[in-house]
C-alpha cells in the first residue's frame, strides 16, 4: 500500500464520488478507479460499494479512512522533519486556535515562543473547534485552543480559564447609554450569532442565560466569524452576545456592555494528543502553564485531564 493509492482512496471516501475525487486529485477517472481496485486487491477486501447512482464505504473502508488519514499526516510530518533535520532546523510546532480565543492567550504564547525559542518554526491554523480538535486527534496539529465545554475522544482537554460574556449593541441603541444591561431587556430584540454547529458551547451558553431571564433568543442572522457578527450589529441587524475577548476589536457603530448578574461563562480549552510531548511542544506547554497558572498534565494519561479547577473569570494580561 503506497501513499498515492491511499490518497486516491481517501479522496473517494471523503467525496463519495469518483468524478469529484478525480477532479480534486487532478487525475483521470479511469486511473483513479485502477488505483482503488489495486488497493482492494492488495488488502484482500472491498473498501467501497459502488453502482451507477452512489458510492458508499464498507466497514473495512471506514476503518481505512480513519487510519489512512492519520498515516498520511505522519508521512508528511516525517518528510518535513527529515528536510528540516538536514537543514539543521528544529521540528515545527503546529498550533490551532479559534478566534476570539486568540485575542488574549495565543498572542502571548507566540510572543514568548519566538523570544525564548527563536529556532522553532511556528505553523498556525485558524478554524472552528470541531475541525481543530479533529486535526489534533489525527496528528495534523500539536495543540489547539478552543472554546468549551467540549468533548473530543482521543484528545487530552485541559481547561485554562473561564471568560464572561458581553453584550454587543449598535452604538445608537437606547441600551448603549448604560454601562451594564439586564438580560431581560433583550427579550424583544433579534440576535446575531454563530450557527450552533460551528460554536455549540457558545450558542448553548447564550440560549441558557436567555432562558434563565425568561425568554428564548431569536437568532435572525447568523455569521461564521466574530468580526462579521460585530459588523452586522454595527449595521443595526440586532444584538449579539460574545466572549469578553472580542472587546479588543474596535468597530465603529458597535459598543460592548457588561450584563447585570450574568450567570454564564465560556471556557478556554487546550487540546493535544495523548502521547507525552516532545521538547518543542513541552516548551509551549510550559509557557501556557506559566501564563494561565494552570498545572498541565504530563500527557501519559488518557481522557479529559481537566480535574484541576480552572481559575475564575479573569482577563489575561495583554
Amino acid at each position: 500500500m503506497d501513499a498515492r493509492r491511499l490518497s486516491c482512496f481517501i479522496a473517494v471516501a471523503e467525496t463519495l464520488h469518483f468524478r469529484k475525487a478525480a477532479e480534486r486529485l487532478r487525475l483521470a477517472q479511469p486511473a483513479l478507479s485502477q488505483h482503488i481496485r489495486r488497493l482492494e486487491e492488495e488488502l484482500g477486501c472491498q473498501l467501497l460499494r459502488r453502482d451507477r447512482r452512489r458510492v458508499e464505504l464498507t466497514p473495512a473502508g471506514r476503518t481505512l479512512l480513519e487510519s489512512g488519514r492519520r498515516a498520511l499526516v505522519h508521512l508528511e510530518h516525517a518528510a518535513e522533519a527529515t528536510r528540516r533535520a538536514a537543514a539543521g532546523q528544529v521540528e515545527p510546532l503546529r498550533i490551532g486556535f479559534l478566534s476570539p480565543a486568540s485575542f488574549a492567550l495565543v498572542p502571548q504564547v507566540l510572543r514568548r515562543l519566538r523570544a525564548e525559542h527563536p529556532r522553532v518554526h511556528l505553523v498556525l491554523r485558524e478554524a472552528d473547534s470541531a475541525t481543530l480538535l479533529d486535526e489534533v486527534r489525527l496528528g495534523g496539529l500539536d495543540v489547539a485552543f478552543v472554546r468549551g465545554p467540549v468533548t473530543a475522544p482521543g484528545v487530552l482537554l485541559e481547561t485554562l480559564s473561564r471568560e464572561p460574556l458581553v453584550l454587543v449593541l449598535p452604538s445608537d441603541h437606547r441600551l448603549a447609554r448604560r454601562t451594564r444591561v439586564p438580560l431581560s431587556e433583550l427579550a424583544q430584540m433579534e440576535f446575531v450569532g454563530f450557527p450552533r454547529d460551528s460554536a455549540p458551547s457558545l450558542h448553548d451558553a447564550i440560549t441558557g442565560m436567555c432562558l434563565e431571564a425568561g425568554f428564548t433568543p431569536t437568532f435572525a442572522t447568523e455569521a461564521g466569524d466574530w468580526y462579521t457578527i460585530v459588523s452586522l450589529v454595527a449595521a443595526g441587524m440586532g444584538c449579539a452576545i460574545l466572549p469578553e475577548s472580542v472587546c479588543t476589536f474596535s468597530r465603529e457603530g458597535a459598543v460592548y456592555r457588561s450584563f447585570v448578574n450574568a450567570s454564564r461563562h465560556v471556557e478556554l480549552v487546550m487540546g493535544r494528543g495523548p502521547t507525552p510531548p516532545g521538547p518543542t511542544l513541552q516548551a509551549c506547554l510550559d509557557i501556557v502553564s506559566g501564563l494561565t497558572g494552570v498545572p498541565l498534565s504530563t500527557g501519559t494519561e488518557r481522557g479529559r485531564l481537566s480535574s484541576v479547577q480552572p481559575p475564575g473569570p479573569r482577563a489575561l494580561t495583554p
